[in-house]
């Protein structure tokens, strides 16, 4: 790491520890702007900073300040819509188990301190009916769904009903999970939560795909460190056996590695160096070019071969499967042998209404080289990721 990025992680750390760390010399907040932009940080960067004792009347640490303002008014806000929705669900005599950041921020010492996009909550789907009268009746807007949520937006909350833990698509990590509830335990009410490791393994697990889909950033980093922090009796043998279950053991490793050089003065190496530039580069949820070189790896392991992955990016772009427009044309889940009819509805639609989409896609297409996809699928393998168990719908 360079002296920018370890003062970053030193403010982040002494954001979580209340204690005053050691800032490399020379460093100021302003070097780290673009940093903090990106990956969404000012938060936890202004509580870092304040505890380090760095001057508080500068033109930045004003800015930062304003921003904590606003983050903790949001996030008391947040945490209200949410135990609103749960006794809401737990009256209703409906299943629940609260997912990710909702769970998160009370491990922060202080909620605000962990900024949360959205609530994710694993519902049950054959109970959707209920929790749609539960959800309107409390305010909230039907969005849309996708493979492996129904999106709701509320005047304070993003809410994400999660359908199952992982998209069926990540089929190396769906077939482990499935829909998750046979993980759940009974905790009050209607309301279910995960043992500590199978918590600490879902996470884990949502960080290994986003890592290697395209990038994910720093504030998902430090869950991590946060997580087994606050849980330091989890059965690390069992945690083990599952991550290798999950062919996740190696990179656990690495990151095992990269989280004892950040917050534990743990030694640097050439690979926690390569992952923390990765991680630093990503921004919040991985850069445009990654995400490209990443789904073109993953045709190219489909497919036996590059060309033949780029092919199939292009053949899966205009003949999307039945499962895939599902989400967007529910019909197809009983009566798939439309497909065709849909493909050409789809086309229309995008050509008049999604004229971005399709700029994005070709964008995607065009950015895709044989050297890039060759370069990424390296770098995957040096940290011990790959795209497993995947086939054809």
């Amino acid at each position: 790491m360079n002296d920018t990025q370890r003062g970053v992680v030193a403010l982040i750390k002494s954001a979580v520890t209340g204690k005053r760390e050691a800032l490399p010399e020379g460093f100021s907040l302003e070097q780290a702007e673009d940093i903090i932009r990106r990956h969404h940080i000012g938060v936890l960067i202004y509580e870092g900073a304040v505890q380090c004792g760095l001057a508080q009347n500068t033109p930045y640490m004003q800015q930062l300040f304003q921003t904590y303002c606003l983050q903790l008014m949001r996030s008391e806000r947040q945490m209200r819509a949410v135990d609103a929705l749960c006794r809401a669900f737990d009256d209703a005599g409906v299943d629940y188990l609260p997912l990710k950041g909702v769970n998160m921020k009370k491990l922060y010492p202080k909620p605000e301190l962990r900024m949360m996009g959205d609530a994710d909550i694993l519902i049950r789907t054959e109970q959707y009916p209920a929790i749609r009268e539960v959800v309107s009746g409390l305010g909230y807007e039907e969005v849309q769904q996708s493979d492996h949520e129904l999106i709701w937006n509320g005047r304070d909350l993003h809410l994400e009903l999660h359908k199952r833990l992982i998209p069926s698509y990540n089929k190396d990590y769906f077939s482990y999970f499935g829909d998750g509830w046979r993980l759940a335990r009974a905790e009050q009410g209607r309301r279910y939560g995960m043992s500590p490791e199978d918590t600490y393994i879902y996470q884990f697990v949502h960080f290994a795909k986003h890592y290697r889909d395209g990038g994910i950033g720093l504030r998902h980093v430090l869950d991590l460190w946060v997580y087994r922090r606050a849980y330091p009796q989890m059965d690390e043998a069992r945690i083990q056996a599952e991550l290798r279950r999950l062919h996740l053991d190696g990179f656990h490793a690495n990151m095992q590695a990269l989280l004892e050089n950040w917050f534990a003065g743990g030694a640097a190496s050439e690979r926690t160096d390569f992952m923390s530039d990765f991680l630093f580069n990503s921004g919040s949820w991985g850069k445009f070019q990654d995400h490209a070189a990443s789904a073109a790896v993953k045709n190219a392991r489909m497919s036996g071969s590059v060309r033949k992955g780029r092919v199939r990016m292009v053949l899966r772009a205009l003949f999307p499967t039945a499962k895939m427009l599902s989400v967007r044309y529910p019909v197809l889940e009983k009566a798939p042998y439309l497909l065709p009819v849909f493909w050409p509805v789809r086309w229309f639609t995008a050509a008049l209404f999604r004229r971005d989409n399709v700029r994005l896609a070709l964008r995607m297409q065009q950015s895709v080289t044989a050297e890039g996809i060759e370069t990424y699928q390296q770098a995957l393998d040096y940290v011990g990721l790959d795209f497993r168990n995947e086939q054809e719908d």
